[in-house]
């Protein structure tokens, strides 16, 4: 998503939130170069698992998963927002 921007990756400001079933919290914010001026901002949403993944497991394995495990879904989304307008996209 960085390919066309006018400082590839260096322009990118990147965020990562997380949603469960109820609701989507903000996890982080990274700016991928302090020193450049954010061209495109990067928006990443991690989604829950919610297969039974640890009926799996081994019973010892288990004790180690539980209370707070979170697991992460294979499925997130990405959205790019633009922070400037080409020449060409004004005329």
């Amino acid at each position: 998503m960085a390919e066309n921007e006018p400082c590839g990756l260096r322009g990118c400001t990147l965020f990562i939130s997380f949603e469960t079933d109820n609701m989507c919290r903000k996890l982080s914010r990274i700016q991928c170069d302090p020193s450049a001026v954010s061209t495109f901002e990067l928006y990443l949403t991690l989604k829950q698992d919610h297969t039974p993944w640890h009926i799996l497991l081994p019973q010892f394995l288990k004790n180690f998963t539980r209370g707070g495990t979170i697991m992460i879904s294979k499925d997130f989304t990405l959205e790019k927002k633009k922070l400037y307008r080409s020449y060409q996209q004004s005329h």
